[in-house]
């Protein structure tokens, strides 16, 4: 027994040893406790457990040395690690085996850099399940307490001082059901995890009462043709230093300023995810020409370090002209260099303040439904025009889930708005508008619907 040990008692044959530690402020007893068998949370074995008692009395000492010894007694028994995890300790431990999970099945798709889904683990674990769950023991939580994070997840932000909203301007005051359901999985996965490694006795419901299935999923705001004509000519006179907030604008101000207009209409014009736009290099990029009509286009790979993978993308026409000014504004045009870059050719993260700064300018942050726009929205944008020009059909459904890299449940569920094709300029036509949706989908409503018939008619003949 070491020598810094003061007033030792032993209980138990010696099993149990309490002492004060030699110059301590306070008499507060410590135990030392031996059981043969223990081990940690990584199965290997303990000699002792020593901790505090919490208590200068010798009597009130010996019965928590004793209530330990027999929990860490049932504990061995049962196979279980004896120290008592808090859930910061837990995360800790299965974070590591689930980031190594991820990085093997990123890599063994061929692709390279850092996995999207640990940069979502990393920012939800630090921003929500650490601050709310960290600290409390394992053993201690009760159903009511796991339960209680649904209600301060959900009133996070309505929460936060407006510091911490400006730190993350991107932050959803009312969080998507979507976005409820992966953190449900999320903790479902690491309460299992704990569960199965018996490091939890017992298996919480988790189950987020705000995000009941059949409720539908938010799609995020897009813009309405008429309001990105109004973003596009508030870009115009914003990018030279005339926007309405503004007094002095300099040169590198005008710079990123036109950087993003380019960023912008790239998204609207290809439909990308705005991280696939990010992680292009002039190397994945082509200017082709299209057989029939004889168009210049881009013909875009999307790398394989990107949420889908590879897949081959095609631009508007349009966006021919954006990439030529990219070029020719950043001045970076090797094949290894990046598309959207900075003057100094550093890679371009995004835009998460400048863009909703900008929105806000023209009133186009939020849509009619009070829900705010991101650069994602021009996703959601580019899909709906789509359909405007081209109707609903097969084709055009199989068309934007190969360019979009998605599916059609998904462009039904999340892209397109309800109710596009009842806008009353597709209804009513007219002008240049009416003669060009009708010459790109081929005619009326009543066509369409009358060629589908006669599609499933000449189906079912087959068929037969």
């Amino acid at each position: 027994m070491s020598k810094s040990y003061l007033n030792k008692v032993e209980l138990r044959d010696g099993q149990i040893i309490l002492f004060h530690r030699q110059n301590a402020k306070k008499p507060i007893y410590h135990m030392r406790i031996h059981v043969r068998g223990m081990r940690d949370v990584y199965g290997n074995k303990l000699t002792y457990v020593q901790e505090s008692t919490g208590e200068t009395d010798l009597e009130e000492a010996k019965r928590y040395a004793l209530d330990k010894y027999d929990d860490l007694r049932l504990r061995t028994k049962k196979k279980e690690p004896v120290k008592q995890l808090s859930f910061e300790d837990l995360y800790v431990i299965w974070w590591a085996d689930k980031r190594q999970r991820l990085e093997a099945n990123h890599f063994a798709k061929g692709r390279s850099g850092v996995p999207q889904r640990v940069g979502w683990y990393e920012k939800h674990a630090q921003r929500y399940w650490l601050a709310y769950f960290g600290s409390m023991k394992l053993e201690e939580m009760t159903q009511a307490f796991v339960q209680g994070y649904w209600t301060w997840r959900m009133t996070y932000w309505v929460r936060a001082d407006e510091q911490e909203r400006k730190r993350h301007p991107n932050h959803a005051v009312q969080p998507a059901k979507k976005s409820m359901d992966m953190e449900q999985s999320a903790l479902r996965e690491i309460f299992g995890w704990a569960n199965s490694m018996k490091l939890l006795s017992h298996m919480p419901i988790i189950e987020n009462p705000f995000a009941r299935k059949g409720i539908a999923p938010n799609r995020r705001p897009s813009f309405s043709a008429q309001e990105f004509k109004r973003l596009d000519a508030y870009l115009n006179k914003w990018v030279e230093g005339r926007g309405g907030n503004d007094t002095r604008v300099n040169s590198a101000h005008k710079f990123n300023r036109q950087l993003l207009q380019c960023y912008i209409h790239f998204l609207a014009g290809t439909g990308m995810r705005t991280g696939e736009v990010l992680q292009l290099k002039h190397k994945h990029v082509r200017v082709e020409r299209s057989e029939v009509a004889e168009t210049q286009y881009l013909k875009i790979s999307v790398p394989k370090n990107t949420k889908t993978g590879e897949r081959i993308v095609s631009s508007q026409s349009s966006v021919v002209a954006v990439y030529r000014e990219l070029r020719e504004l950043t001045g970076h045009t090797d094949a290894e260099d990046w598309v959207f870059c900075y003057a100094n050719g550093k890679k371009n993260e995004g835009f998460y303040k400048t863009l909703p700064k900008m929105l806000d300018e023209i009133g186009l942050l939020y849509d009619e439904h009070g829900q705010r726009r991101t650069a994602y929205s021009l996703r959601h944008y580019y899909a709906e025009q789509r359909f405007v020009e081209h109707g609903y059909n097969a084709a055009v459904y199989d068309m934007l889930c190969t360019n979009m890299g998605t599916s059609r449940q998904q462009i039904e569920d999340h892209y397109v708005r309800k109710g596009i094709m009842m806008d009353v300029d597709v209804l009513i036509g007219g002008g240049d508008f009416a003669h060009s949706n009708v010459a790109t989908t081929g005619g009326t409503e009543r066509e369409r619907a009358q060629r589908k018939l006669d599609a499933m008619q000449e189906a079912a003949k087959r068929r037969r």
